[in-house]
């Protein structure tokens, strides 16, 4: 993980990593469903839609993000009375990061509607959940993990107006200049990208943050260079 988003994390952790107590997770049972998950099993995967809150009945689940290049980088560990998910479970958004059950997992899972219901009804509970979401999406924000990868000159318009689109939306990004960040020409080189393209690099195509970008191995947070006749990778 990276050190700007353990940072975050770790100033409010109690907070963040909020823990219901056995009294607590009675009073939510009526607006979810229990779901057993195998050992490997995925409970979210980035640039899915994830089925809603998941509060953690048993078992462990693993938290990880994606780097630059695809590959995970462990965020968090969820065990009994935990819950995983993020701002996005209340609109129905696609997920920022993977969660994976690192052994037999039980979990009470509360989609979006009845979430919302929740939040109405055990206000005091709702109150706790919310907070926790906030300061999760404030330090994935401060850090721009799980969002939508940026190639290009920070002066460029067509930089500005995605940088700013995403601001708007409250969608974590990164910015890596293809002339001196390494990660980013690890990721010309790996996708064999004309770096001159970058002279007139456009948003048209695919700038939405909330769709998945693939990647030859999986889903690879990215927008590439393009020119005005091409979609952004």
């Amino acid at each position: 993980m990276s050190l700007s988003l353990q940072s975050a994390l770790d100033q409010r952790r109690d907070q963040v990593f909020l823990k219901f107590d056995p009294a607590d997770i009675e009073r939510m049972r009526g607006f979810g469903d229990v779901r057993s998950f195998a050992a490997g099993e995925r409970l979210t995967t980035a640039g899915q839609v994830a089925p809603g809150l998941f509060i953690i009945l048993a078992g462990r689940v693993a938290v990880a993000e994606h780097d630059h290049l695809g590959a995970q980088e462990h965020i968090a560990t969820h065990g009994q009375g935990n819950f995983l998910g993020e701002l996005a479970q209340l609109a129905g958004r696609p997920a920022l990061a993977d969660a994976t059950a690192e052994e037999t997992v039980e979990a009470l899972i509360i989609p979006p509607e009845r979430l919302r219901a929740l939040m109405i009804a055990e206000a005091e509970l709702g109150e706790r959940i919310m907070r926790a979401l906030i300061l999760r999406r404030v330090a994935i924000l401060q850090s721009g993990a799980g969002g939508p990868i940026i190639l290009g000159r920070a002066e460029n318009g067509d930089v500005l107006r995605l940088q700013g689109f995403l601001r708007r939306n409250g969608q974590p990004q990164r910015l890596l200049n293809p002339e001196t960040d390494a990660p980013a020409k690890a990721l010309i080189e790996r996708f064999h990208i004309d770096p001159g393209q970058f002279a007139d690099c456009s948003v048209s195509g695919r700038t939405n943050p909330t769709q998945s970008w693939r990647g030859p191995t999986g889903p690879l947070p990215w927008l590439g260079p393009a020119h005005r006749s091409r979609s952004c990778l």
